[in-house]
């Protein structure tokens, strides 16, 4: 296959790997995607999924990437709190949560970080559309902020919640938010819910 013509079919698709190709050429070799990269017209993203390599990426990009790579995960921790602006700063690379083994994938643009959670928590997320066909799951603000107190046990009082300057303004829409209690019941686990009375604490 002719790269004009791959680069045409494949278009479609944020992210491939080799079976993505044979679906298009049944008889298409290995060998051409590691020549092909060799050119600088694809390039390796991990876990054996590539992009053409003049593809533009951006956040909503590697959101999606993040998605694709590591099957099933969500947008969660770090990188959903910088999204709904509960932390200050921006965050290197990409942070999601999967009911797989924790795992990290390196790539040009920052590491992608998943960390594992049990099956029946890996909920509490949307489907967010971005134009251009990008779409990625990112975790609810209020699942977001659970998944990081329940994968942080070094958070014990205020004073922790405090040395991470998380924006009290947009937090207090946990106050009596039925979402937030709903999740927190789904995690059943006592150290987090003592968590999140300091949090209440922190926020009142």
């Amino acid at each position: 296959m002719k790269f004009r013509d791959f680069e045409e079919k494949i278009a479609e698709l944020p992210v491939f790997r080799l079976n993505d190709v044979r679906k298009l050429d049944s008889g298409f070799h290995r060998q051409q995607l590691s020549y092909w990269q060799d050119r600088k017209l694809i390039k390796s993203v991990g876990n054996g999924y590539y992009i053409l390599a003049n593809k533009k990426i951006d956040e909503s990009f590697l959101f999606m990437m993040a998605n694709k790579i590591y099957e099933p995960s969500y947008i969660s921790l770090e990188s959903a709190l910088a999204y709904y602006q509960v932390i200050p700063e921006s965050v290197l690379g990409v942070t999601s949560v999967t009911s797989r083994k924790t795992e990290r994938v390196e790539t040009e643009w920052g590491r992608l970080s998943y960390r594992q959670i049990k099956p029946e928590l890996l909920t509490g997320f949307e489907v967010v559309q971005q134009v251009e066909g990008v779409k990625y799951k990112m975790a609810r603000l209020e699942k977001a902020v659970l998944d990081y107190l329940y994968l942080n046990s070094g958070i014990k009082d205020v004073i922790d919640l405090e040395g991470l300057r998380w924006n009290k303004q947009v937090l207090t829409k946990l106050n009596d938010n039925k979402a937030f209690l709903s999740y927190l019941a789904i995690f059943d686990n006592k150290a987090l819910d003592l968590r999140v009375d300091q949090l209440f604490k922190y926020l009142n």
